[in-house]
């Protein structure tokens, strides 16, 4: 799927899942060791706040390494409090984390190479084969609607630490402030941002016209 065409799509019958696939512009390895950051990729989400995280094995990306996990849904509406383990690694390429409770079983964060200088990220959320219809009825609330949005905004985030990561506050800002914010916080000062930005050009365009009226007096 091109990002033009980017939504989750449903896997086939005898797996319950769906996925985001996006091409970004970073090398296989690079991309690898920036999803070591587990805690990052998850803030990334626009509707998924992160009341809480805690890495309960501190280190890199390993089987076991366990995070405590405290968020807050704003599509589905949904407060969960689960741990998030990492069920399995593929070194170098990626690692699937399961979920302790909840309806979603685990979510696949997998890469491949492209070319030298591109790859292509896979995120999968997996959700249990064995409900019958009516239990699925009763339990669709649970899905998770957020993940066409969360793929989108994580390739924003690397097309843009990959034009305007040379700036020396750019990472630091991205990182240690913006992702801290909860994602509703995010989207009011984005507004306030634009809507500033918007007067300022007003105000250059009647500057510009009293100017003109200006020298032809």
């Amino acid at each position: 799927m091109s990002t033009d065409e980017m939504a989750a799509v449903p896997a086939a019958d005898e797996e319950d899942a769906a996925w985001i696939s996006m091409d970004l512009p970073l090398p296989l390895e690079e991309l690898f060791a920036s999803l070591q950051n587990t805690e990052r990729l998850f803030r990334l989400n626009p509707y998924l706040e992160i009341v809480s995280w805690r890495d309960e094995v501190p280190g890199r990306i390993a089987p076991g390494k366990r995070f405590r996990v405290e968020t807050a849904n704003e599509l589905n509406g949904l407060h969960q409090t689960r741990t998030l383990i990492v069920d399995e690694l593929v070194p170098g390429k990626g690692y699937t984390l399961r979920y302790d409770s909840g309806l979603k079983q685990s979510t696949v964060i997998s890469a491949q190479a492209l070319t030298p200088s591109s790859s292509r990220l896979v995120v999968k959320d997996c959700y249990p084969t064995h409900l019958s219809p009516a239990q699925r009825e009763a339990r669709l609330s649970e899905v998770d609607k957020t993940l066409a949005p969360w793929g989108d905004a994580i390739r924003r985030y690397y097309v843009s630490r990959k034009f305007w990561g040379w700036l020396p506050f750019h990472s630091g800002f991205q990182d240690g402030f913006w992702l801290k914010m909860p994602p509703r916080q995010r989207r009011t000062a984005r507004l306030i941002v634009w809507v500033s930005l918007l007067e300022f050009v007003v105000f250059l365009f009647v500057f510009f016209i009293y100017w003109l009226e200006l020298g032809r007096t």
